[in-house]
């Protein structure tokens, strides 16, 4: 190979320092490679495999937690039905409304309360109602008429107002004292049972760790069991 010669001493200096290092560079790439060594990856190579790793943590990550997220809200579906039934009884049996949630060591993390539902008036035939509304007191312009009848809405919030004092669809006739069944109209649950689950200070923060250690593997079971979730 030929030596490249410069007129100018500096430009000479710059060339034969390139040289040398990379016949220096040369002569350690081909040592690592027969001591059975990968060569290191320069910064250009660096960064393009960075990308691809966390790539992959992350295809991971987001499977994990689908398949968790899955089971949790199979889990927390079945566990409410079942918490919510017993709720039911032990009121009905002795008027319990509240019981504590705690862990495997006795700690108390949580109650749960019941929250009873509600009843009341629910209009089932709008249209029927309107008709009955408009013939008992037809002086009265509680009603409006497009297509279909229909009440008002701020007397028809009043006439629902009335009936869930009462507890039934009826409706009395402040002339006459005539208690009237109003059509359209039924006595129905409105807001079902269900209760809500307050957390102790620090109860989050223990039930994690509680979680972390192992200590919850039996109430883990349904997330952590076998099968397709």
């Amino acid at each position: 190979m030929t030596t490249q010669t410069f007129a100018d001493p500096i430009e000479q200096h710059h060339y034969d320092t390139i040289t040398e290092r990379m016949g220096v560079n040369r002569l350690k790439a081909e040592a690592e490679a027969a001591a059975g060594h990968e060569p290191p990856l320069d910064d250009d190579q660096a960064l393009d495999a960075e990308p691809a790793e966390s790539l992959r943590d992350l295809a991971t990550e987001a499977a994990v937690l689908k398949l968790l997220s899955e089971r949790v809200a199979a889990a927390q579906k079945d566990v409410k039905a079942r918490t919510q039934r017993a709720l039911d009884e032990a009121e009905k049996r002795d008027g319990t409304e509240r019981v504590a949630a705690s862990l495997p060591t006795g700690e108390q993390v949580a109650t749960i309360s019941l929250r009873k539902g509600e009843t009341g008036p629910v209009v089932t035939d709008e249209e029927a109602l309107a008709r009955f509304i408009r013939q008992q007191w037809p002086a009265e312009e509680w009603t409006t008429t497009r297509i279909v009848r229909e009440v008002k809405p701020w007397k028809l919030a009043e006439l629902l107002a009335e009936m869930d004092a009462a507890g039934a669809a009826k409706l009395v006739d402040k002339v006459t004292g005539e208690v009237l069944d109003v059509p359209g109209v039924i006595i129905k649950p409105t807001r079902a049972r269900t209760y809500a689950i307050t957390w102790r200070k620090g109860g989050k923060d223990t039930t994690a760790e509680a979680w972390r250690t192992g200590a919850l593997a039996q109430q883990l079971a349904a997330i952590t069991a076998g099968g397709e979730g």
